[in-house]
């Protein structure tokens, strides 16, 4: 960004005339048989040249070559700012759907945790029973299997969560050893969405207002190429003094000054003119063809994170209800079990089915929360007048 504001100013400089100075001493010797030695009597000469002028120039812009510059500058100016804005967009965005996701991971594993000490207690339970008589050893294994596979699934997800908070670590700028989140089960709610979201609040997007500022900035660059056909227009003048001694060099008498106009104006070029037309008006149809695919991936983007959040909403309602669904069946399973009315398989599968569908349930939560987190980014940064 500070290169194309600095690029911005050395462009705008061309409005200006250029002041300089350009001293020189020169000492020299001519031939004696030099064309045209008249002024020594036709002999060798020695001598020196000393000049001390101050030289201005200015191009009169009289076909918008400059002026199309500048405005070109500025838009890859604007265009480099909002790049910069969607950069760090796509990072707040970045560290919200890594947080989400590590908190998701702490509902789960709470979700495990729990389970964990209820299979512990049937772990107790079928083994007392065993130890009186009442069940088979074949029930004790299958409560100890059941256990360790939901241990084995905690310390899966315990390495999951400690990826999660390396990633978020990184994406905040710190080092992964010295960054630690305490665990927080995700109580988050989405936001709620107003009906009827204004189709003007893309235009803010970060990567909208880029791909408009490179179309602007295409644009500019075709009247610079069409500039290049006519004449440029330039002013030249110098003022100072001149002398062979260095004590008389400013003598009011060793001043000199001149003042001119030029005008040059291409003739032949060999086709360089119109093939650099040709190329800015291709590269205009370029950024014209990029900012009308933005604009609409921008619509893609977010009719896909709208329909994602109204079909989340639903599958978590019915996720609750097969959660509480499958908690009252693994409760009818193991009082079954104690009355012995069934093997102890039924309540293996009642307590898998109540944890698959406990963690399916806090999947689906933190999905909400990333497709809200997706939506805001989608929308430039909410649906307020300001950015969120």
């Amino acid at each position: 960004m500070d290169e194309a504001a600095a690029t911005t100013k050395a462009t705008r400089s061309q409005l200006f005339p250029f002041v300089g100075t350009d001293v020189s001493a020169l000492r020299a010797r001519e031939a004696q048989n030099r064309p045209n030695n008249g002024n020594t009597s036709g002999r060798a000469a020695t001598y020196n040249d000393i000049q001390l002028p101050l030289v201005a120039s200015y191009e009169i812009d009289a076909w918008g070559r400059v002026r199309r510059s500048i405005e070109s500058s500025r838009a890859t100016q604007e265009a480099t700012e909002a790049d910069l804005r969607f950069v760090t967009l796509s990072v707040e965005a970045g560290v919200a759907v890594n947080y989400y996701n590590l908190r998701e991971t702490d509902q789960e594993l709470t979700i495990l945790d729990s389970t964990i000490e209820t299979l512990k207690k049937s772990l107790e339970l079928t083994t007392n029973l065993f130890h009186h008589g009442l069940s088979s050893e074949l029930e004790v294994k299958q409560s100890q299997t059941l256990l360790d596979q939901t241990i084995s699934q905690k310390q899966a997800l315990e390495i999951q969560r400690a990826q999660l908070e390396h990633g978020l670590a990184v994406l905040l700028g710190r080092t992964a050893e010295g960054f630690s989140l305490p665990k927080s089960p995700n109580d988050a709610v989405p936001p709620q969405i107003p009906i009827g979201l204004p189709a003007d609040l893309l235009e803010r997007r970060p990567d909208i207002v880029e791909a408009d500022r490179n179309v602007a900035a295409a644009t500019a660059q075709i009247g610079v190429a069409k500039a290049a056909y006519f004449p440029q227009l330039s002013l030249t003048g110098l003022v100072g003094y001149e002398s062979t001694n260095a004590t008389s060099l400013l003598n009011w008498q060793n001043t000199i000054a001149s003042l001119g106009a030029s005008a040059a104006a291409p003739i032949f070029t060999g086709g360089r003119l119109k093939a650099g037309v040709e190329q800015a008006q291709a590269t205009y149809r370029q950024s014209l063809a990029q900012y009308e695919k933005t604009v609409l991936v921008s619509y893609q983007e977010t009719e896909d994170q709208l329909s994602a959040l109204h079909f989340l909403q639903e599958q978590s309602q019915s996720q609750g209800s097969a959660v509480l669904e499958a908690t009252e069946a693994q409760n009818i399973a193991i009082s079954r079990y104690k009355g012995g009315l069934v093997s102890y398989l039924d309540v293996v599968f009642a307590e898998q089915t109540v944890l698959a569908n406990e963690r399916t349930a806090a999947q689906i939560a933190g999905e909400r929360m990333v497709a809200s987190v997706v939506l805001i980014k989608t929308l430039g940064g909410g649906w307020n007048g300001t950015t969120q």
